[in-house]
C-alpha cells in the first residue's frame, strides 16, 4: 500500500479522533476515513483517544440529573452523589445564566443527544451505501447545528451578564 503524506495522515488521524470521541467504533472510523483498522487502533492507543472521549464534555443535563439524584438521595436518607451546598451552588450558577445562555445549554444538550442517535444509525447501517447515506445525514445535521450553536454562542457571550 502506498504511503500517504504526513499532512494527510495527520488530517485523517484528527478526523478519526473526532469520530471516536463522538462514539464511533474503530471499524466504522476505519471505513469512513479509509485507513486500516490496525492503523486506526494504533492511533487510538498512542493518542489515548479513550481519555479524550471520557473527558470530552459533561453535559448540563448530566449535571442537572446528578443534582436531582442527590436531592432524592437526601430525601430518602441516603448519601448523595454531591453535597447539598455543592448542589445549591450549581443550581444557583445555572439560574444566573442569561436566557440565551440557558437556551444554548439546552440546545447543546439536545444536539449531543441527536448526534448520538445519528451516530448509532451510522454504526448500525447495513451495507456501504446505507452507511454512506446515514453518514451524510450526520454530517449535514452537524454542520447546520454547528452554525446555529456558533451564532447563539456569539450572541450569548456578547450580552451583559
Amino acid at each position: 500500500m502506498a504511503r500517504i503524506s504526513k499532512e494527510l495522515s495527520d488530517s485523517k488521524k484528527q478526523h478519526g479522533r473526532d469520530l471516536y470521541v463522538k462514539g464511533f467504533l474503530i471499524e466504522v472510523i476505519s471505513d469512513i476515513i479509509g485507513m486500516a483498522v490496525t492503523t486506526v487502533r494504533k492511533w487510538a492507543r498512542e493518542g489515548d483517544w479513550e481519555t479524550a472521549k471520557q473527558s470530552n464534555y459533561i453535559a448540563l443535563g448530566e449535571l442537572r440529573h446528578t443534582i436531582l439524584e442527590s436531592f432524592i438521595a437526601l430525601k430518602n436518607g441516603e448519601v448523595p452523589k454531591i453535597k447539598p451546598d455543592e448542589a445549591a451552588k450549581y443550581a444557583s450558577a445555572f439560574e444566573k445564566l442569561s436566557d440565551k445562555r440557558k437556551v444554548l445549554s439546552y440546545m447543546h444538550e439536545s444536539y449531543e443527544m441527536l448526534t448520538d442517535e445519528l451516530t448509532s444509525a451510522v454504526q448500525n447501517a447495513k451495507g456501504k451505501a446505507a452507511k454512506e447515506k446515514a453518514l451524510l445525514v450526520l454530517k449535514t445535521t452537524r454542520a447546520t447545528t454547528d452554525t446555529i450553536i456558533t451564532k447563539l454562542t456569539a450572541e450569548a457571550l456578547n450580552e451583559n451578564m
